[in-house]
């Protein structure tokens, strides 16, 4: 679990690199993060980060490490495609009588695009192409894509947003794991 001044300061970094793209809209979804408890909610019941301001923990921690491999890219899409990539999350979990999340199933299939949906119609924030694909597969590989999507999928598979994005989260999943 986190201190209360650990989360405060994630709470802080990741509204300051979000307000930092100056991106219409902006303001919606850091109100968003604040009404679905996206700062103190667990990541995820019993997988990675699933202790009390995991999942703001998490988004920056993706962020921090697709940062590095950013060069030449919009530093404004690496910053909301990494830290908004699982949104949908914080209003899924919610905080049972005894502190701990529930609620929810272990894993949210289709997680990915559920986030796009909020970002863009709940927050009514507009992401570019590139965001859109690194968001919705940042999960997935070549494997459990229906055919529909494919084209999709190949095409997120050419950008290099997604690639960072996609390595970040599973390499910050991994650093941390179940505590």
């Amino acid at each position: 679990m986190l201190s209360n001044e650990q989360i405060k300061s994630n709470q802080k970094e990741i509204i300051s690199l979000l307000r930092s793209t100056q991106r219409e809209g902006i303001e919606n979804v850091i109100k968003y993060l604040f009404k679905s408890n996206f700062f103190i909610i667990d990541s995820s019941k019993d997988r990675h980060h699933n202790w009390h301001g995991g999942l703001a923990q998490h988004c920056l921690g993706v962020y921090k490490i697709a940062q590095k491999h950013s060069e030449g890219l919009p530093q404004d899409s690496v910053i909301i495609a990494a830290i908004l990539h699982d949104i949908c999350k914080a209003g899924m979990l919610v905080f049972n009588p005894n502190g701990k999340p529930g609620s929810r199933k272990v894993h949210i299939p289709g997680h990915g695009n559920r986030s796009i949906k909020l970002l863009e119609k709940v927050c009514h924030f507009k992401l570019t192409d590139d965001e859109r694909r690194a968001i919705r597969w940042h999960m997935r590989g070549m494997h459990h894509t229906s055919d529909y999507a494919q084209h999709d999928l190949d095409l997120a598979h050419q950008s290099r947003l997604w690639k960072i994005v996609h390595d970040a989260d599973h390499k910050d999943a991994a650093i941390w794991g179940k505590r």
